[in-house]
């Protein structure tokens, strides 16, 4: 056999050489990142330059409290423009004091003259639980003609039961207001405050027990 001849035949004999799988391969991630391409992404876009839609507020109503002394009656806040929000009306009794000394309070310097009157005028139309928290404002806040009625109403020998801002006659408040009144400068306080304290003694010496323990107290 000739030399060429047989290596001819070997050739000619060898299995042909396969490609692999890696076309395949390659064909797959292909369609694979494509596919993953064209499927849009569900998660939130954080962009600054999207307008989110403004939040509704809501309207805040402030909780029914009992109203303080002389303090300013429950409010509403209003959120929305356009909104109305029903204000809390104060029906404690009182009320109309506190919306008196409210108004003086908005316009400035509270002239305790004002607040004296409207106080006698309300106890003159029975209103006595304003009457007495407007003569209680005007006393604290320095009038002696304040202090001096609050005294002279609380005292049982100047108290009128049919108008007095006290529900019954009280030693211990007749003296609270006289002495404050006393310090003030107002010389019937004064009197009326000595006058208070021997009555005291005279119904603790004949053996009043309260009026010995008030007379204690007052040493």
């Amino acid at each position: 056999m000739d030399e060429p001849l047989v290596e001819s035949e070997v050739a000619d004999s060898e299995p042909p050489r396969r490609s692999g799988p890696w076309k395949l391969i390659i064909i797959v991630a292909v369609i694979t990142l494509i596919g993953v391409w064209l499927v849009p992404d569900d998660t939130p876009q954080d962009d600054a330059s999207v307008a989110m839609p403004p939040e509704r507020s809501k309207t805040v109503v402030t909780s029914a409290q009992p109203p303080s002394l002389l303090g300013d009656g429950p409010t509403a806040e209003t959120a929305e423009a356009g909104d109305i929000a029903a204000v809390a009306v104060d029906d404690h009794p009182g009320a109309r004091a506190r919306a008196i000394i409210n108004r003086l309070r908005a316009q400035g310097n509270v002239d305790l003259d004002k607040v004296i009157a409207a106080a006698k005028k309300s106890q003159i139309a029975g209103e006595l639980a304003d009457a007495y928290l407007l003569y209680f404002y005007a006393a604290r806040e320095g009038s002696t003609t304040a202090a001096l009625e609050l005294g002279k109403q609380a005292d049982p020998a100047t108290r009128d039961p049919l108008s007095s801002v006290f529900e019954n006659p009280d030693f211990n408040q007749a003296h609270k207001w006289y002495q404050m009144a006393a310090r003030g400068g107002d010389a019937e306080a004064g009197d009326r405050l000595r006058d208070l304290h021997k009555r005291v003694e005279q119904l603790a010496a004949s053996g009043d027990a309260q009026a010995q323990r008030i007379s204690l107290l007052w040493q």
